[in-house]
């Protein structure tokens, strides 16, 4: 039998391809209903498509442009030629688990794991296994009971659900506040408002707030942990293997997890004995630049900022961020740095 860890949409993608390949699967989830607490903005580029199948009712919105503001309100207006999907997190968790359980995986709610490999503890009860994946989100506790949850770093998100004015069709990020902030519209009325921080980050996203210039109505709060890359995470040991935010396999840029946790979830269905090495090879390249990019960005005050956002105004730098997804940086910096040698400077920052 194959234990996967968390019933989120990595965990049970997972399940419902290694289901197809006739394994015996279960998925445990703490929480007792699939897709709750809700963690994330929801916001994912058309390459999720290239993954998996989503369901039209699972997409809530669709967005065509983006606005990118810098601390003191300059901004860029851009054009997505490939529009963004906003899709609903709790939907589409459900979906992917309908679609495992069809597969022949199955469910176990309200089951909390508390620890073993090949004999794992799950409330009151034990299962013996012959695999245990780790779908349980960045505090990882498959991670931390088999020795393989390595020196994490992790920032917070904090987002409201308000009503507010916006436009439909179009994203705003706000750079600076925090690592950065970010409007996007989920329906006519309610939009997603939210901050990603090291430290502070209801402060940031009051700062946000105010930074919006609109009267708004919160409706609710959502937040919770996002880590941050690790390329040195043991993420495979001894028939326990790591899946998603449990992996770390998140973009450090933009903070999303989605697109490569799945298609971590995929890597490890066609080949769970060399899944780390076939993992790594697949995302780990653009994850690590993702993470270089992070670095740098890091060190910005207000002013590099402003310059960035000085330089993406560029006709001939605003089309190369217009035409390629985010996911993929490795597809496009060359393009960018060549059409902008100035961002060179930035790198700078890598060393001092």
């Amino acid at each position: 039998m194959i234990a996967i860890v968390g019933a989120g949409p990595v965990g049970n993608f997972a399940a419902e391809l290694l289901a197809k390949k006739n394994k015996d699967v279960i998925v445990f989830e703490e929480h007792k209903k699939v897709g709750e607490p809700i963690q994330c903005t929801g916001i994912v580029t058309q390459e999720i498509k290239n993954i998996v199948k989503i369901k039209k009712d699972v997409i809530v919105n669709k967005v065509k442009k983006a606005k990118i503001f810098s601390p003191n309100k300059k901004s860029i207006d851009v054009k997505l030629t490939k529009p963004n999907l906003i899709i609903d997190r709790a939907k589409f968790d459900r979906s992917l688990a309908e679609r495992a359980k069809k597969a022949g995986a199955k469910f176990v709610l309200g089951a909390r794991y508390r620890g073993g490999n090949k004999k794992i503890s799950i409330g009151n009860k034990k299962y013996n296994v012959k695999a245990l994946v780790g779908a349980d989100g960045p505090a990882s506790s498959v991670a931390k009971s088999n020795d393989m949850y390595g020196n994490r770093k992790f920032v917070v998100g904090s987002q409201v659900r308000a009503k507010t004015k916006f436009e439909h069709d179009q994203v705003e990020f706000w750079l600076g506040i925090g690592e950065f902030g970010w409007l996007v519209p989920e329906s006519k009325g309610v939009a997603r408002i939210g901050v990603v921080a090291y430290r502070n980050p209801s402060g940031h996203l009051n700062r946000l707030l105010k930074n919006l210039g609109r009267k708004y109505k919160i409706i609710d709060r959502q937040g919770g942990l996002i880590p941050l890359y690790d390329p040195k995470l043991t993420i495979q040991k001894k028939g326990v293997y790591l899946i998603g935010d449990s992996a770390t396999q998140v973009k450090a840029t933009t903070f999303g997890g989605l697109v490569p946790g799945l298609m971590a979830a995929k890597t490890l269905a066609d080949d769970m004995q060399h899944y780390e090495k076939n993992v790594k090879k697949k995302i780990g390249r653009d994850l690590r630049l993702n993470l270089l990019i992070r670095n740098v960005m890091d060190k910005f005050d207000e002013k590099d900022y402003d310059e960035l956002v000085g330089m993406f105004a560029k006709d001939h730098v605003r089309k190369v961020i217009e035409t390629h997804d985010r996911d993929f940086p490795s597809k496009f910096m060359l393009k960018l740095l060549l059409k902008e040698p100035r961002l060179m400077k930035f790198g700078k920052k890598l060393v001092f």
